[in-house]
């Protein structure tokens, strides 16, 4: 009886020295980050584009006449020197022509010499001398036609360059001024065009320089320069088609190349710069990033990313005065949650 009393002294007592215990406050998790100093620069956002590699200067070349091609010594892809010839017509009827026209020409001075004699001795009038004079000079001019057109039936090489395409074969019937050759002069001096959207062309101005790179010879890349800027969109893209001149250096290039381009326009921007790993719950062209308050909390902004440039992001669309934001551990925190620094 007596064990069982003390026992239960000691129990109560035992509950009663807990009660008088205090309890212990438990302090939250603080989140470990690191931070980056940033500030707005006026930087040059490159336009990204990519466009097909071409000579500085094309030509559709074509015959003055139609007829039939008689020869094409030249073949696609063919390297020619210039006042070289390309291709020739049929003369038997440009011959003709011109032995038509000679003709005519030789009565016309005939009847011209003979109502001019006649004149001077009064037999013929001034009237019919004024005609042979007009019938001589209309027969001239057709002689001039016929002898212009017959000069003008073989196709001759502007330049030196290359045949790009051949449109027309042998012994096919082309109409005047049908394309047979597309030509490009060669050189030193190549273009790029490529197609730019409304929002990009608005920043390029003639003169902007670029940056090309082929996959023809990759890791080089080609300095270029904006050469013309399209002022209207083409209809099958919706795009503005835009040139860029650049050089070879010394590497073979042909056309048709296909180059990925990066303009720089010389108007320079506002932009904050911010590391990649800080931009959080990307979606396209927009995101969120935290900033860091002076009393260690952090905010969650809305962003606008601008472009991407090598480890950094160009952002717009934040509020002034942000100087700090977290860099490393940002997709852990929420907004207004206190964080440690961590160097």
């Amino acid at each position: 009886m007596r064990s069982n009393y003390i026992f239960f002294i000691a129990v109560v007592s035992l509950i009663a020295g807990c009660g008088n215990e205090k309890p212990k406050h438990v302090t939250a998790a603080t989140s470990l980050v690191k931070i980056a100093d940033v500030s707005p620069e006026y930087v040059s956002i490159p336009v990204h584009s990519s466009g097909i590699l071409m000579s500085s200067e094309e030509l559709k070349l074509s015959f003055k006449t139609g007829g039939i091609v008689s020869g094409i010594p030249v073949r696609e892809g063919e390297k020619v020197k210039k006042g070289e010839v390309l291709a020739s017509l049929n003369l038997s009827e440009i011959n003709a022509q011109v032995s038509l026209a000679q003709n005519g020409y030789d009565k016309a001075l005939r009847d011209y010499n003979r109502a001019k004699n006649l004149y001077v001795d009064s037999v013929a009038t001034l009237e019919q001398l004024q005609n042979a004079t007009s019938a001589l000079s209309a027969s001239k001019s057709n002689l001039e036609i016929a002898a212009f057109n017959m000069s003008h039936s073989k196709i001759i090489a502007p330049e030196n360059g290359i045949i790009l395409r051949q449109f027309v074969r042998e012994n096919e019937l082309v109409s005047q001024g049908y394309p047979v050759f597309l030509f490009g002069t060669s050189g030193k001096a190549w273009k790029v065009k490529t197609g730019l959207s409304d929002r990009d062309v608005v920043r390029i101005n003639s003169g902007d320089s670029a940056i090309i790179t082929f996959d023809a010879w990759p890791g080089v890349r080609f300095p270029a320069l904006v050469d013309q800027v399209g002022e209207m969109a083409n209809p099958a893209t919706g795009t503005y088609e835009t040139e860029l001149t650049l050089s070879d250096n010394g590497y073979r290039f042909a056309a048709g190349f296909v180059g990925a381009a990066d303009i720089f326009p010389a108007k320079k921007e506002s932009y904050l710069l911010v590391p990649i790993g800080s931009i959080i719950e990307a979606d396209g062209q927009s995101g969120y990033i935290f900033a860091v308050t002076d009393s260690a909390t952090v905010s969650k902004i809305r962003i606008t990313i601008a472009t991407i440039s090598g480890d950094r992001a160009a952002i717009t669309a934040t509020p002034e005065g942000i100087k700090k934001i977290v860099s490393e551990g940002a997709a852990y925190l929420r907004d207004g949650e206190r964080v440690k620094i961590v160097k």
